[in-house]
């Protein structure tokens, strides 16, 4: 027999309370957090060299960063408190190591203060900081940066590395970016009086996937004991070719209906073809709630797409930053929802860009005869 609501109420509340004090007794601030320490390794001088935590408030009420602090002026925070996150939102907090005013060995600590107003909790979370900045060896530029580029193109970007500890023999042995999208070159420049300096190519090839890539340039020497050093490799990749899907809407079967395809480029671009995929489980049987479930025509898990010849597309011959295709449709008489994919060849370029047709086809068996 279920509980009264009140008594349900009470007991929800004494769960609460017994929840928030444990929680009051620990360091629940440190749960937030997906790391307890930053290990920056060994970094180059002059390298813009910057780590990334991520904090998620796990409880349900809201909770303050009050203050972001740090023990030692080569590090600091890239936020600026007060910050607030509401109950299960996510951020990332950035500390930065300091690599042109400071060098050597460094072991100090990032401070977060926490405050959660609700109950009046508060917490202090001191993040361990280590790594070691060589004053022998430089980088310019500070990073890796490529910036904003677009998907489906390759790009290179050089970086100088100058070696000043005095050895003659000192050299990179190897270069690599933990990305599979990325390769790497070590070309060597110079060498004389214990000076040495290499260009390193970083290549972010046309395969990489949208979206922000964030890795890591570790370059192998042949120094004893601190071999790797690491440098900063950063890019956003965005489409620079836009589609948006076709919506068709509600169909009659036999009636040709027409609308246009809009695909944008930041520059002018040609379309050398484009294909419609046939593939499994495309039709599905008619959800709308209006339609009487009994006469509608729902077809079998394994039922193929709409046929090639039910679409008609004219691909462009045109360069254009814009182009507007007219896709016409003429509907079968089986009813029901489809979602047909299509692909567009882009000349220059091996990655595709796909979009949708999407629309319901009518049962003929309810459709008034038009005559």
């Amino acid at each position: 027999m279920p509980l009264p609501l009140r008594v349900q109420q009470c007991l929800g509340l004494m769960a609460f309370l017994f929840v928030e004090a444990s929680v009051q007794g620990q360091e629940w601030g440190a749960k937030m957090f997906d790391r307890t320490e930053i290990k920056f390794g060994n970094v180059a001088r002059l390298a813009d060299t910057t780590f990334k935590l991520k904090i998620k408030n796990r409880y349900v009420d809201t909770i303050q960063i009050t203050s972001l602090t740090t023990s030692c002026g080569c590090i600091s925070w890239i936020e600026r408190a007060p910050l607030t996150l509401a109950s299960k939102e996510e951020k990332e907090l950035t500390i930065r190591l300091d690599t042109i005013r400071h060098v050597g060995e460094k072991n100090v600590r990032a401070i977060v203060s926490l405050y959660e107003p609700t109950h009046g909790f508060s917490d202090t979370v001191t993040i361990p900081v280590t790594g070691t900045i060589r004053q022998d060896f430089e980088v310019r530029p500070s990073n890796v940066g490529f910036g904003t580029i677009d998907l489906g193109v390759g790009y290179t970007q050089r970086i100088g590395i100058h070696y000043t500890g005095g050895r003659s023999d000192w050299k990179i042995i190897h270069a690599k970016v933990g990305n599979p999208h990325c390769t790497t070159e070590v070309v060597e420049k110079s060498r004389s009086a214990g000076l040495v300096t290499y260009d390193v190519l970083v290549v972010i090839n046309n395969t990489a996937p949208r979206g922000h890539l964030r890795d890591q340039l570790i370059l192998t020497t042949n120094d004893n004991g601190s071999s790797q050093v690491s440098i900063p490799v950063e890019a956003r990749i965005e489409a620079d070719i836009v589609v948006t899907d076709v919506q068709f809407g509600t169909l009659v079967p036999g009636q040709p209906k027409s609308m246009n395809l809009i695909v944008r480029g930041r520059k002018p671009f040609k379309i050398n073809e484009i294909s419609h995929l046939i593939h499994e489980v495309t039709l599905k049987p008619n959800l709308d709630s209006s339609q009487n479930p009994t006469v509608v025509d729902a077809f079998p898990e394994n039922s193929s797409g709409l046929p090639d010849q039910a679409f008609k597309i004219t691909c462009p011959e045109t360069l254009a930053s814009v182009h507007m295709i007219p896709v016409t449709i003429t509907p079968p008489a089986e009813a029901g929802l489809f979602e047909e994919d299509f692909v567009l060849k882009i000349e220059g370029r091996n990655r595709t860009v796909t979009f949708k047709a999407k629309g319901r086809i009518l049962d003929p068996a309810t459709t008034p005869d038009k005559k």
